[in-house]
Parts: structure tokens; C-alpha cells; sequence
């Protein structure tokens, strides 16, 4: 079994002017540890094919008929609240523009920790342990040249550090 699937998923967009169909039939599978591309014009449908599998749509967008399957769950079906304990556990993205992933207000620490208190509902005093593993994995990480700046390395080692087994991560 496949540890996501996409199968004949229609997304569309409520607008003062009709009905937009964004993803028309987009079909694709991924196994558990192989990457998938998914490369395409802009205004291609990428983007929302992405927030279709997190359910993190606009109000107005809706997915119309499709099955989005991760794990054996049936995505489409989930409730906000299942969606919720899915999202930053076991699904996340990825961002292209790092410098909307990361509040510059709140020291990157904070919303690394804030990551583990929220999914993993580990509290300061618990999630104190991953700090050690999180500035290795970042330091680690600036040293092997990931591409993307400063800003870029933090986001992309943010990500890292949230200790999950599977995840489908699109750059959005």
C-alpha cells in the first residue's frame, strides 16, 4: 500500500465569477521513503494540490470529488480536529519563502519548542532534551550546504527537527 495516494482529486475555487477548477484529475501515489516532483507551469494547480492534501484551502476552496489517502486514512473524510493531529506530526510543508515560515518576534528556539508542545504535547521542561539535537542538526545542516540562506537553513532544520517517521514536505 501506498503511504500516499491522490487519485482523480478535483479541487475548486468559489469566485465572484464562477467556479475555478484548480486540480482537474490529478492522480499520483508516493511510497514510504521515495520522493515525488511534481513540476508544472505556474498557476498549475502544484500549490493546491499540496494544500488539498493538508486541507489548508481558502474559505472558498473546496475539493470536489477525489480521494486523498495517506497511510490508510482517508484524508478527504478527516475531520478538522483528526486533520489537526495530522498536520506537524505526520504530514507537513515546506514553505519556498523561509522568511514566511519563521516569526522573526519569537527566537527560532521558542517556535522549534512550540513545534513539540503543540504536536507532541511536550512542555518546556520535556522538549528541552531535542534543543541539543535541534543546534546539532542545524549546525550540521549549515555545514553541508543546504541551499535556501540563513533563513532557509533554519526553516529546513525547524522542519527537521520535529522527529517524525513519514512526511510528504512540498516546497510550496
Amino acid at each position: 500500500m501506498a503511504l500516499l495516494e491522490i487519485s482523480h482529486l478535483h479541487t475548486f475555487f468559489k469566485t465572484k465569477k464562477g467556479i475555478v477548477k484548480a486540480v482537474n484529475d490529478v492522480s499520483y501515489q508516493v511510497e514510504e521513503g521515495q520522493t515525488l516532483g511534481v513540476v508544472g507551469e505556474s498557476g498549475s494547480g502544484k500549490s493546491v494540490s499540496a494544500m488539498s492534501i493538508l486541507k489548508l484551502l481558502d474559505s472558498n476552496g473546496y475539493i470536489d470529488s477525489g480521494k486523498i489517502t495517506f497511510n490508510g486514512r482517508d484524508i478527504v473524510h478527516c475531520s478538522m480536529n483528526d486533520m489537526y493531529s495530522i498536520r506537524g506530526n505526520e504530514i507537513s510543508v515546506i514553505f519556498q519563502e523561509p522568511m514566511t515560515s519563521l516569526n522573526p518576534v519569537f527566537t527560532i528556539e521558542k517556535q522549534i519548542q512550540e513545534v513539540f508542545q503543540v504536536h507532541q504535547n511536550l512542555y518546556p521542561h520535556a522538549s528541552d532534551h531535542h534543543r541539543v539535537w535541534c543546534h546539532h542538526t542545524l549546525h550540521e545542516k549549515e555545514s553541508g550546504g543546504i541551499s535556501g540562506g540563513g533563513e532557509g537553513k533554519r526553516a529546513k532544520g525547524r522542519h527537521c527537527s520535529r522527529g517524525r517517521q513519514r512526511a510528504a514536505c512540498p516546497r510550496v
